[in-house]
């Protein structure tokens, strides 16, 4: 699925454009979200592990998503045409979840803040809702990431379950996960 571009407006006014990158992106976006895994503990890659990807990969990953009818792929882009925030959402794959599909959003950490994550999970949401026998959308999230939290309740997703210590941090300290959803006949508009 393929995402045209569409500018918006940050808490300050500032524009951005929200569109489906293109494959010859494919460098630039796995060298941001190096940067944007660096600054936060709550991205499940690492910075080592987008370096470690190949731009074949990357390549097939970005074409697959814009012929599909149940994924999509959103970057964020300021003034200066940088990328700085990056979703996306796929369907299960598998014949007893493909009702169901999962999301990610991560931003740079200069725009964290301003309401630029929820105006990029409100674009995401919007295009999975069209997402070819979509039911139920998922995220997972870490329970120490409260400001994600909070915007997921805010956009309608609801509490699932908890896994304890889910996750292990380099310093040893773990997070539990916590899994949401969100009916998607309960989105606005449906």
């Amino acid at each position: 699925m393929i995402l045209p571009p569409i500018s918006v407006k940050d808490k300050n006014g500032s524009e951005y454009v929200f569109k489906t990158p293109s494959s010859s992106e494919a460098m630039v976006i796995l060298d941001s979200m190096a940067v944007i895994a660096a600054s936060s503990p709550y991205i499940l890659s690492t910075p080592e592990s987008f370096k470690a990807k190949s731009i074949d990969s990357q390549i097939k990953w970005l074409e697959d998503a814009e012929k599909s009818d149940v994924a999509i792929i959103i970057a964020a882009y300021d003034s200066s045409g940088r990328i700085v925030g990056f979703c996306n959402g796929r369907s299960y794959a598998d014949i007893k979840r493909q009702h169901r599909a999962g999301l990610g959003v991560s931003l740079h950490p200069s725009v964290r803040g301003l309401g630029l994550g929820k105006k990029l999970m409100e674009v995401l949401l919007t295009q999975m809702r069209q997402f070819s026998g979509i039911q139920i959308i998922e995220l997972d999230v870490m329970t120490q990431n409260l400001a994600a939290v909070k915007m997921y309740e805010k956009l309608g997703f609801k509490r699932a379950g908890v896994f304890p210590k889910a996750f292990i941090f380099e310093d040893g300290s773990v997070s539990d996960n916590l899994t949401m959803y969100l009916d998607v006949f309960s989105l606005p508009g449906t």
